[in-house]
């Protein structure tokens, strides 16, 4: 026989029937206290995933179904990239859904919980503008470039499935010379493997142009109410570091977006080398 317990979590009174979901609300309230630092879904689901090639090929079905139960923000799934451990955890859960000129699908974005070790120059030079082929800086910028040589080293398991982000993204050139704030935006896919916008870490624009750096963003709620994981590590279990976003500063044409290794909205040459998580 089951004790029946009562718990009100954000106003909806619940009735708790059986030990697993006392366990589930346990969860959820650790995550609105921004308490909870996730689970590795390869083991928490080993049984179900022993079915699959894979914990990806699983996730991948999971995720055409629009079946997320037991799945929480901050859950992982861990990988190897270029010998490194990379813990991908669960950003966002159909954040952006039916959204974006394509009228996106189910899907989960993840992110990992802590930076490569290695440093990147968001551009090469120190300019944040796009150029007369692409007038989007980011997807013009060293960092995009470094991405999408990172993707050739996913696991097969992972390639085997992940998509494309696609995003709308300010834009800021001219051919008269360097602008100091984005002036459009643009619907792009921006590459398997991606940063975010400085929108969807702080559910704010502090540094980028107001209007044209948000776009059509969120904050995704791994990063809401809480600094637990805007503050990343150099490498896995590294100590903190600031590390890039793919938004560009207002007011300024060389600096960049990032966030601070204490976990606050910043910005830095774009010549400097930061570190990337994916």
């Amino acid at each position: 026989m089951s004790t029946i317990k009562e718990i009100e979590v954000g106003g909806v009174l619940r009735k708790i029937e059986d030990e697993q979901a006392r366990d589930d609300v346990s969860l959820l309230l650790q995550q609105m206290n921004g308490l909870y630092k996730g689970r590795d879904l390869a083991d928490v689901f080993n049984g179900e995933i022993s079915r699959y090639t894979d914990p990806w090929e699983w996730i991948h079905d999971r995720i055409d179904m629009g079946f997320y139960n037991g799945i929480y923000i901050c859950d992982f799934i861990p990988q190897t990239i270029k010998n490194e451990r990379i813990e991908s955890q669960v950003a966002g859960i159909d954040v952006y859904t039916n959204t974006t000129d394509q009228g996106l699908g189910h899907h989960i974005d993840f992110i990992s919980r802590d930076c490569f070790s290695e440093t990147v120059q968001w551009n090469t030079t120190n300019n944040n503008n796009g150029n007369a082929t692409d007038g989007s800086p980011y997807m013009v910028s060293n960092l995009h470039t470094w991405l999408a040589t990172l993707s050739s080293h996913l696991p097969q398991a992972v390639k085997n499935h992940i998509v494309t982000k696609r995003s709308l993204m300010e834009t800021r050139y001219s051919a008269s010379g360097a602008l100091t704030d984005s002036t459009g935006w643009e619907w792009k896919d921006i590459g398997l493997l991606w940063v975010p916008h400085e929108y969807e870490v702080f559910g704010s624009v502090v540094w980028a142009t107001k209007g044209y750096g948000q776009g059509q963003v969120m904050q995704y709620p791994i990063f809401a109410n809480s600094w637990l994981n805007r503050i990343k590590g150099a490498g896995h279990g590294g100590s903190r570091c600031n590390w890039w976003l793919a938004s560009v500063r207002s007011g300024d044409s060389t600096n960049a977006c990032n966030v601070n290794n204490n976990g606050n909205a910043n910005n830095w040459n774009a010549s400097n080398a930061n570190r990337v998580p994916v």
